[in-house]
């Protein structure tokens, strides 16, 4: 159990605290939503893709782990560009790379099928994005360190989690719709891009790395952001030895490392598997691609406030961090296993759901937790977290190609396995522990 909070200082006496950090966070979930509009934009026309190219299920899962491949190695170099000199720099420069990249995708309908150069190409923007991507929830990790109280990192990283499952939510049918409307899902997704290419624009005029930068942020919310932190190293330099020493560390990394083995499943091959191995109605592979986004966006904000809620009623942040994700992780292994068994589409929306709500009961806690326990290097381990998560969603997709189209019900028996060392793994998890202390 964490010793009580620090209390404001007496200096701040009745000055009421401004709420800038509310708008940074609120920029930062617009950022999460166009990210998630982005990523999930090309899995929502990658059945159209896989059609114009001639891509099986193996060629569909190379492009979505190519792209996480690539996301997981710019993950930790990310997070320590964000710890060493801030965020508003590299934050702008890869939501514009992975917005114009986004777009690109769409010029591939310019290219000869013959030679494989489409497809080439398309494996080549993939892991581009990828890389520009990884980012960025590093760096709005980074953000919510350095702008958020410890009492609202939790309910701070559930929106902001919230608004990348919106994201998933809209796209499939704002994809539709901009298809329809223009012709073709080529031009569609040049319209996507320009959703990042528009925040960039005002994220760079009013964001500042600290709150101390920012004259509209008075004494008194400067000091309720510091308040019960821990110390903060004058230098730069990453402590590699305390971070690989951490026990609590290892559990989150590993525990994203086994959840992400499967969720990803969610934001690649969920629309293919829908079309192709279920063969379902296109309205049908429209709504079960996005109603699980739908219940993600409750289960994260709920993840965080409760994660918060729990803190601040018992003064244990250890069982405050770790509650959400043992449970979600269990429901969320039952509920893979039971795809198998379910054929009524509602039926299998449903299970679709309840795993997504499980997963997603996690993500809050355990971004906030990185953000606990790496405090001046919360970018960097939460890079590490996000980079196994990955990889290992990246095998998993290449797993879920390889057994589709021969044993498919061995995809959904492997994640539940997956889910329950998650679970397992969340035991370990101590955010008393922290990296500049040990």
């Amino acid at each position: 159990m964490g010793g009580p909070l620090q209390p404001l200082p007496s200096s701040v006496g009745t000055q009421r605290p401004t709420s800038v950090r509310y708008h940074v966070l609120a920029a930062a979930c617009a950022a999460a939503i166009i990210a998630y509009i982005h990523r999930v934009g090309f899995s929502s026309a990658l059945p159209e893709i896989k059609k114009s190219l001639d891509i099986g299920d193996l060629g569909a899962s190379w492009l979505t782990a190519l792209f996480l491949i690539a996301y997981g190695i710019f993950e930790i170099p990310a997070g320590l560009l964000g710890d060493r000199f801030g965020v508003r720099k590299p934050l702008t420069a890869i939501v514009l790379g992975w917005s114009v990249l986004t777009g690109c995708v769409g010029l591939i309908a310019w290219l000869p099928r013959t030679a494989g150069l489409a497809f080439g190409a398309l494996l080549l923007l993939r892991f581009m994005f990828g890389a520009c991507q990884a980012g960025g929830f590093p760096l709005l990790g980074r953000m919510i360190a350095d702008w958020m109280p410890l009492t609202e990192r939790g309910t701070a990283q559930g929106c902001i989690w919230m608004s990348t499952r919106f994201g998933g939510l809209v796209v499939p049918h704002l994809l539709l719709m901009l298809t329809a409307y223009v012709g073709g899902w080529e031009p569609a997704l040049w319209l996507l891009a320009s959703l990042g290419v528009l925040w960039c624009g005002v994220f760079w005029w009013r964001f500042r790395n600290r709150p101390e930068e920012l004259p509209q942020v008075n004494f008194a919310e400067c000091a309720l952001i510091a308040a019960g932190r821990g110390p903060r190293p004058s230098h730069a330099a990453v402590p590699w030895g305390r971070l690989l020493r951490s026990r609590s560390a290892w559990a989150l990394c590993l525990m994203y490392t086994f959840g992400g083995f499967a969720a990803n499943f969610y934001v690649t091959l969920l629309p293919t598997f829908l079309a192709d191995h279920r063969r379902l109605s296109d309205d049908n592979v429209k709504w079960l691609s996005s109603l699980p986004f739908a219940c993600g966006m409750v289960a994260c904000v709920s993840s965080g406030v409760i994660s918060d809620w729990i803190i601040r009623r018992t003064g244990n942040r250890k069982w405050g961090r770790r509650l959400n994700g043992v449970f979600g992780m269990a429901m969320g292994s039952v509920a893979w296993m039971l795809v198998n068994v379910v054929h009524e589409p509602w039926l299998l929306g449903l299970m679709l759901c309840v795993v997504f709500v499980g997963n997603d009961l996690s993500i809050g806690p355990a971004w906030a937790a990185a953000a606990d326990i790496g405090e001046r290097y919360a970018g960097t381990l939460g890079g590490a977290m996000n980079m196994l998560g990955s990889f290992a969603g990246a095998l998993g997709n290449l797993v879920a190609g390889w057994l589709l189209p021969v044993a498919p019900e061995w995809v959904f028996i492997i994640y539940g396995c997956s889910f329950a060392l998650a679970a397992a793994c969340w035991l370990g998890v101590d955010v008393t522990k922290r990296v500049t202390e040990e």
